[in-house]
């Protein structure tokens, strides 16, 4: 009897504009608003090399302005507008899962099937992974190499108990926005560990308020958005953990991706299992994540493209802004 398998059934470009659409419904980061879909970002994509440039206007300077005078010998100087670069870095990843023909004979059920369903839930998953891979390498290159002008850290790894002063708190979320100056309003969303988040539900300070459509409740503290993530750094001490929180604008990161030339394919193999086959699935995303301002270096990348881990690194970060105000990100540290 013969089975109609997936490679029979799926359609790759149907399935990867699928694929693509509830990658980013599914994905918390996007459908929180810190996403900006950016199409000037896409079409770099579609062109080749490993980065490219993201060219900018400063602002106009703060002179003072010129005291008007009847002298016609005297003349204003004007002052002009200047430009700067931001570089943003191409990221191709992969993955494919495989299983035998025959298990879904003996199991009644298939697993590719299940495997096809998952996979959107599994992209969704990989670029929260790599936004928040870049605002670590972001915050350990302010760190680094600007005094850590854009974070509060209130935390310590004594080992005597944690005081209130060392967890978060609305005074300290307030001193971590205000690395911003007057500019803090732009901060609008909070990025929490749960395990601060617990605290906070335990001493009933999360508020709950309808949506714009009076259809969700969205949870806020201290004024700003709140998402919770397990993926938040969690950074165990010799005697503490210290939780990195983040505060974060709308649209603080662009995002945009553009399909390799065959980004989804199913492989089958029919002479595996003596013959009964076995069944690959293939995906492939290219995309890129950028936070505005903040320039890719690529200093540290061992391969063609970079990892998680290499995302993190200070060195492959630059602030290229020239004012801290203009970049809606701030980090707070606590010990929960």
């Amino acid at each position: 009897m013969s089975t109609v398998r997936l490679s029979d059934a799926i359609e790759p470009s149907v399935f990867n504009n699928y694929m693509t659409v509830n990658t980013m419904q599914k994905s918390a980061f996007y459908g929180a608003g810190v996403f900006r879909s950016d199409g000037d970002l896409a079409s770099k994509l579609a062109g080749g090399g490993r980065t490219f440039n993201v060219p900018f206007w400063r602002d106009l300077d703060d002179e003072e302005p010129d005291a008007a005078s009847d002298d016609p010998n005297s003349h204003a100087e004007p002052g002009k507008l200047s430009a700067g670069n931001d570089v943003a870095r191409r990221i191709i990843w992969t993955r494919g899962w495989s299983t035998a023909r025959l298990v879904a004979e003996l199991a009644g059920s298939d697993p590719m099937k299940r495997i096809a369903e998952r996979v959107s839930a599994y992209w969704a998953r990989r670029m929260d992974d790599a936004a928040i891979a870049v605002l670590r390498g972001v915050f350990a290159d302010n760190i680094t190499n600007d005094a850590g002008d854009m974070v509060e850290d209130i935390s310590s790894d004594s080992a005597a108990a944690i005081t209130a002063a060392e967890r978060i708190s609305f005074e300290a979320v307030a001193d971590a926005a205000q690395t911003m100056g007057d500019a803090k309003s732009a901060l609008s969303m909070l990025v929490i560990h749960s395990e601060v988040e617990t605290q906070l539900s335990k001493n009933d300070l999360i508020d709950y308020i309808p949506d714009s459509q009076g259809k969700l409740t969205v949870p806020t503290y201290a004024g700003k958005r709140v998402l919770v993530s397990d993926k938040v750094p969690a950074i165990a001490g010799t005697n503490r953990i210290r939780y990195w929180n983040f505060l974060i604008g709308a649209d603080a990161l662009g995002w945009a991706e553009s399909p390799v030339a065959v980004p989804v394919e199913v492989d089958p193999d029919p002479s595996a299992g003596d013959g009964m086959g076995t069944e690959t699935l293939w995906t492939r995303r290219q995309f890129a994540v950028h936070p505005y301002g903040i320039k890719w270096t690529d200093a540290s990348v061992g391969g063609e493209f970079p990892t998680v881990a290499e995302l993190r690194l200070a060195a492959n970060w630059d602030r290229v802004y020239p004012e801290r105000k203009q970049i809606p990100l701030a980090l707070l540290i606590t010990n929960g």
